[in-house]
C-alpha cells in the first residue's frame, strides 16, 4: 500500500458528520461560562502505544497546558475535553493519523426540559502523516496546537 491509499484511508476512518460542532462563532459560544472541564482521552489503538503515544502521557500533557494557560481543570467537572486519535497505516512507510479534540457538555431538550444528554459543542481537528520515528513527537505537538486552540477559544468566550 503507498503513502496516498494510507492517506485516503485516514481520512475515510474519519465518520462524517452533518453540522457537526467545530470553532465557528456559535460553537465558541456554548464555551461561555465554562467552570471547570475534564481531560477524558479515547482508547488508543495498541500499535499507537508502540510509538510512544500511551493515553496517560496525552492526558498529563493536555492537562499541563490547559493549567498552564489558567483554564480551570477538575477531575469532578460535569464538561469534558475529549481526544480521539485514529491512525491508518502500511506495512511500510508514513502514518496517516487523525487527531481530533472536543468539548462535551450536558445539554436539555428546548421541546422537553426532562431530556438531558450529553453532546458535543465544540471540536478541532487535524489529520498529519509522519514516519513511525516521528510519530510521538508529530503527535503530541499536534495535540499541543489543538489544546491551545481550545484555550484560545474558551478565552475569546470568557474575556476578562
Amino acid at each position: 500500500m503507498n503513502w496516498k491509499t494510507v492517506l485516503l484511508l485516514a481520512i475515510l476512518t474519519r465518520p462524517l458528520k452533518m453540522d457537526a460542532a467545530n470553532d465557528a462563532p456559535l460553537d465558541r459560544a456554548t464555551l461561555r461560562g465554562l467552570p471547570a472541564v475534564t481531560v477524558v482521552i479515547d482508547t488508543l489503538d495498541k500499535e499507537l502505544a508502540h510509538e510512544g503515544l500511551t493515553q496517560d502521557a496525552l492526558q498529563s500533557r493536555m492537562e499541563q497546558r490547559l493549567r498552564h494557560a489558567g483554564m480551570p481543570v477538575g477531575k469532578d467537572a460535569n464538561v469534558f475535553l475529549g481526544l480521539r486519535i485514529t491512525q491508518a497505516r502500511a506495512k511500510r512507510g508514513p502514518v496517516a493519523v487523525c487527531i481530533s479534540i472536543g468539548l462535551y457538555q450536558p445539554v436539555v431538550l428546548s421541546r422537553d426540559k426532562n431530556i438531558k444528554s450529553v453532546t458535543q459543542t465544540w471540536e478541532v481537528v487535524t489529520t498529519l502523516m509522519a514516519e513511525p520515528k516521528a510519530l510521538n513527537e508529530a503527535s503530541m505537538s499536534s495535540v499541543d496546537e489543538l489544546t491551545d486552540r481550545f484555550v484560545a477559544a474558551y478565552q475569546a468566550a470568557n474575556p476578562k
